[in-house]
């Protein structure tokens, strides 16, 4: 089976892997880049501040920004798994109907069942360990972005998470291809759930724990999951407008025209401890998702007749 299984999805596997390598190699160029700046002569006098410093981050954050456009897909690579290896597994199976020829040897669905599950999960998980790694590695490179909330888009693509993403879209496929029985229509429903399910723990990332709430400015936020802004206002209501002050007016000098009126900015926020944490929890609401969706394309396979 093992072999059986190399066999028939290999293709699949090398383009998934290949593309990786490709993603790789460009985040590792950029790095370099970077790193090439770092020990550049900006870097060399640039201690304790001053106009060097300010070049120098300046420069730093040019490069991430000539790459953002390519690193903000990075959270749906897992796709990959859903749509080249989880959505065919069944559904072209059951198109070419050569699962009644598979299912009828000596080799029962459910042994069918375990060893490609088995080989191709394993595979999706190290996978997404290895896109988060590296794409982890890449972050390294540029202060402050790695191991925070300042860029929630690609959370998912950071630590553990991505191991449950890839696993996720994977089985997400499989459910997908053991439902319809058709590779193109499982391929259209494994995407958009996928997508579904990528906004729904972007809006549900911030509730993960309850936030803390800050008067006035806190270093605290830095690199933080900001969950509100707003004012309070002398009377002690809140606001969430942060521009609009009686008698003060818009532009330079407008915060401190507020302070002195008696308004208070205040912020709510998960704060950047929280991240593996918050990795964590979102690795067990993905592999929750993961085991019913697991347990409905296993049981509808072994279960159904035809």
């Amino acid at each position: 089976m093992l072999w059986l299984t190399w066999r028939q999805h290999r293709t699949q596997l090398l383009v998934t892997f290949g593309f990786l390598a490709v993603l790789g190699g460009i985040l590792f160029l950029s790095g370099q880049l970077a790193a090439d700046a770092a020990n550049g002569r900006t870097s060399l006098y640039c201690h304790g501040g001053g106009v060097p410093c300010r070049e120098y981050d300046a420069g730093l954050e040019d490069l991430y920004q000539k790459a953002y456009p390519l690193v903000v897909l990075v959270p749906f690579v897992p796709l990959l798994a859903g749509v080249f290896w989880g959505a065919p597994l069944l559904a072209r199976e059951y198109e070419r109907n050569t699962h009644q020829l598979a299912w009828t040897q000596s080799v029962g669905r459910g042994h069918w069942l375990a060893v490609k599950f088995g080989v191709l999960a394993g595979c999706a998980m190290l996978a997404g360990l290895a896109s988060g790694q590296m794409f982890g590695a890449w972050l390294e490179m540029f202060p402050g972005k790695s191991e925070s909330f300042a860029e929630t888009s690609y959370f998912g693509a950071l630590g553990i998470a991505p191991a449950a993403w890839w696993l996720f879209a994977f089985v997400l496929g499989a459910a997908a291809g053991a439902l319809v029985r058709k590779t193109l229509p499982a391929i259209a429903i494994t995407v958009a759930v996928f997508l579904a399910a990528s906004i729904a723990l972007l809006v549900l990332r911030p509730h993960y724990a309850e936030p803390v709430r800050t008067i006035g400015a806190d270093p605290a936020t830095k690199g933080a999951l900001i969950v509100k802004l707003g004012r309070v206002t002398p009377d002690g209501r809140e606001t969430s407008s942060l521009d609009e002050v009686p008698g003060c007016p818009l532009g330079l000098g407008k915060n401190a025209c507020a302070q002195a009126a008696g308004y208070q900015d205040f912020t709510v926020y998960q704060p950047v401890d929280r991240f593996w944490r918050f990795q964590w929890t979102e690795a067990g609401i993905l592999l929750a998702a993961t085991v019913v969706l697991g347990g409905a394309a296993v049981g509808g396979t072994v279960r159904r007749r035809r």
